[in-house]
């Protein structure tokens, strides 16, 4: 499965949630079950370097809480190795494809994981060495969390009140479609008059756009590297679209920073876009109406 990188830079430190009470927590199961209309319930959140959501969460069979990035543009989410061994855990070898590039991974079923009032079970996670990311961070982080996980319940994540809301959620902002099949948000746009799918994604500031065709704009810078810290993949040939024109929503959207990497090319989008970048303040989800709204 295509799994977009995760950009990630910048110190993070640990944030604690408050568990909700059992009684109040929704059980969710490795197959979708039906979801039924909660109260609802806030966990508070880390926002760092103005985008980089981190809550805590607690993994069965490992002590203490647990540090996690809240990542919509990663599905699976991902289980870093160092808890999955620490588990023992079965690891089967898989491939993932980050921005064009492949990079090895792995696969296994986390039996529990419980965040703020989801409790959920047998999930299938990838498994990837984030000792990259805890050195980056210099903090342990367990894993990413994307919306294979949250889509089970509507929830509301808003970057003011630092706050990561479960249970039933406004349908205020731009709407934008949800694929369950990929368990990604994707958001019809247009980037300098050309139509784009982009995937809506927490883990980046930024806004990448893949394939050859924008290296023809004039806007275009030269091609240059990918800074390797912003890539779970190896540096990546890229380049800067300067003036960027966005419009999505009805909204116009300019000066954010957006880059391009020719070689990349991902079935079902051509990119993904920042809540941050587009200087919005957060992202719901409904779960009835299974869409998601962009906070402006």
């Amino acid at each position: 499965m295509n799994v977009k990188k995760t950009l990630l830079a910048s110190l993070v430190t640990t944030t604690l949630l408050n568990p909700a009470a059992n009684a109040s927590k929704k059980h969710i199961p490795g197959t979708p079950n039906a979801v039924h209309p909660m109260l609802r319930t806030s966990v508070p959140v880390g926002v760092y370097k103005g985008y980089l959501v981190v809550v805590s969460g607690q993994i069965g069979g490992l002590e203490g809480k647990q540090n996690f990035v809240v990542d919509t543009g990663t599905s699976p989410s991902m289980l870093n190795a160092r808890a999955a061994k620490k588990m023992g855990l079965p690891v089967t070898d898989s491939t993932l494809v980050a921005v064009g590039a492949k990079v090895q991974t792995g696969r296994t079923v986390l039996p529990q994981l419980d965040l703020g009032p989801i409790h959920a079970t047998n999930l299938r996670m990838n498994v990837m060495d984030l000792s990259w990311l805890e050195q980056l961070l210099s903090m342990e982080i367990t894993g990413l969390v994307g919306m294979d996980i949250l889509e089970q319940m509507s929830f509301r994540l808003d970057y003011d009140k630092r706050e990561l809301q479960f249970g039933d959620s406004d349908e205020t902002g731009i709407a934008v479609g949800y694929d369950r099949r990929s368990h990604l948000a994707l958001a019809d746009a247009s980037m300098q008059g050309k139509p784009v799918r982009l995937v809506v994604d927490t883990g980046t500031d930024m806004i990448v756009v893949y394939g050859h065709s924008w290296e023809t704009l004039e806007s275009a810078t030269k091609v240059s590297e990918f800074p390797k810290s912003r890539s779970v993949a190896t540096p990546l040939l890229a380049g800067q679209i300067a003036d960027p024109q966005m419009e999505l929503g009805g909204i116009h959207f300019n000066g954010s920073r957006t880059f391009y990497v020719p070689s990349a090319v991902a079935k079902g989008y051509d990119g993904v876009v920042g809540i941050t970048a587009l200087k919005l303040h957060g992202i719901s989800f409904n779960h009835e109406k299974q869409t998601v709204y962009l906070l402006n």
